[in-house]
């Protein structure tokens, strides 16, 4: 099972998700917005972190980025909690470093299913290597069309 940290402001959602994951046998630690999150992971080695995109003070793109360049959690997988009406979040996400997305409102199924895709390991470097390709295709197409304004 997975060790997992769920980043929420919202306290009532935190809770449903680590009772959620608590049932399927994972290990979940809380926390309230990004800055204690960054603490918590700076302490603490997790194999995901689930956390929402828009947190007040450090949002869920620079917690992501963050992270990234702390020492021994370059394994560490992101899980971004969108908001249905966010169209850039999806992009965002990967580009900043997620390995996958939910959007609310999901279920527990749902919650289940990303956190079973982000933890089986013989499918996070495929996914990687996708998230790569994804980013090189952007950051392509962004490249063509500033030479077709031009």
């Amino acid at each position: 099972m997975a060790t997992i940290l769920v980043v929420d402001e919202n306290h009532v959602e935190r809770r449903v998700m680590r009772m959620t994951l608590e049932g399927e046998g994972h290990r979940v630690a809380e926390a309230s917005d990004g800055a204690q999150a960054l603490r918590l992971v700076a302490s603490f080695a997790f194999d995901v972190v689930v956390a929402a995109m828009d947190l007040a003070e450090v949002d869920g793109y620079s917690l992501i980025a963050k992270i990234r360049t702390l020492e021994g959690r370059e394994s560490t997988q992101f899980i971004a909690v969108l908001e249905q009406m966010d169209e850039k979040g999806p992009v965002e996400s990967f580009m900043a470093g997620a390995s996958d997305i939910i959007v609310r409102p999901f279920g527990a199924h749902d919650l289940r299913a990303v956190i079973e895709r982000a933890s089986a390991k013989d499918t996070i470097d495929v996914r990687d290597r996708l998230v790569g390709i994804q980013l090189d295709a952007y950051e392509t197409a962004v490249r063509l069309q500033k030479q077709a304004r031009r």
